[in-house]
């Protein structure tokens, strides 16, 4: 069994937003650059179904996202019926501080949706913001596990230099893992799922990361940025048992990118758990 747990699709209105916005952010890297932001595949549903059947994947996590309010009821329905239509689907919903958070909760429950996808650097808040906080006070009782973007925001610059006049001036900020620490510390019964190894260019941080049992990492996106080693090493510091398997598919391609993660030196059963038993166990609620 091969659960991708980290994969986005677009509507065709969105898709063209989309393209549109990752060429302003990162036109001035070249396309083999592993760092720039851009789709390495047909980013609409059945883009992505087709390329996960064909590299033998045989479920994967839809992750809807919006930074607008007034959007998120419609992504989360989208998600639903996606799911509905597509065995393969496992639909998790999205959230967005400004929007009726017990009202998505409660349609989430209604749709039979497996989580919750949070992504504040695009959906443009932050974790310790007052109102970002209760959201997670309500989330705690509804038992979904919350999958987030992390990007650590030095790292990020450090990577990406030309951003950084677009970064102070719309005031963007990632998901810090000392920040995702707190949260995840403050409701420990909500399971976080960090996003890109714990801490997306900020993985000289995860530490703190590692000593929460209620957070998990997703290893999409960083197939190319750092060495196997350090992967490895980032498996072993939290245990395979709380690793998932993820491509970010289509801004990977699912069928290279599983590929990669086969050629990590790791032992049989770290591989098992991170491809398919350690999302199955939280997906049933395991902690």
């Amino acid at each position: 069994m091969i659960i991708d747990a980290h994969c986005h699709a677009f509507l065709p209105e969105d898709l063209e937003a989309l393209v549109q916005k990752l060429t302003i952010l990162d036109h001035q890297l070249p396309d083999d650059n592993p760092h720039k932001w851009r789709l390495d595949m047909g980013g609409a549903l059945e883009d992505v179904l087709a390329a996960q059947d064909a590299c033998g994947v045989d479920e994967f996590v839809l992750l809807p996202v919006t930074s607008r309010p007034e959007r998120v009821t419609a992504m989360n329905r989208w998600a639903a019926q996606a799911a509905r239509e597509h065995d393969a689907i496992i639909p998790f919903g999205t959230l967005l501080p400004g929007c009726d958070v017990s009202a998505e909760l409660a349609l989430m429950a209604e749709l039979g949706l497996r989580g919750i996808k949070l992504h504040p650097f695009l959906q443009r808040f932050r974790l310790d913001d007052p109102l970002v906080l209760r959201m997670f006070d309500q989330i705690d009782d509804s038992g979904l596990p919350v999958l987030i973007d992390t990007l650590q925001d030095d790292g990020l610059l450090a990577a990406k230099p030309h951003m950084t006049g677009l970064v102070e001036a719309f005031n963007l900020h990632g998901c810090q893992a000392h920040e995702l620490c707190a949260v995840a510390a403050a409701h420990p019964r909500t399971r976080f799922i960090a996003a890109h190894g714990g801490s997306c260019y900020g993985w000289d941080q995860i530490d703190q990361l590692n000593r929460l049992d209620n957070v998990y990492y997703d290893l999409s996106w960083i197939g190319y940025l750092i060495p196997p080693e350090q992967v490895v090493a980032i498996v072993r510091g939290k245990g395979a048992e709380r690793v998932v398997y993820g491509s970010d598919a289509p801004f990977r391609s699912p069928g290279p990118y599983l590929e990669w993660f086969m050629g990590l030196p790791l032992t049989a059963g770290e591989r098992e758990m991170i491809l398919g038993g350690t999302m199955r166990d939280l997906l049933a609620g395991g902690a």
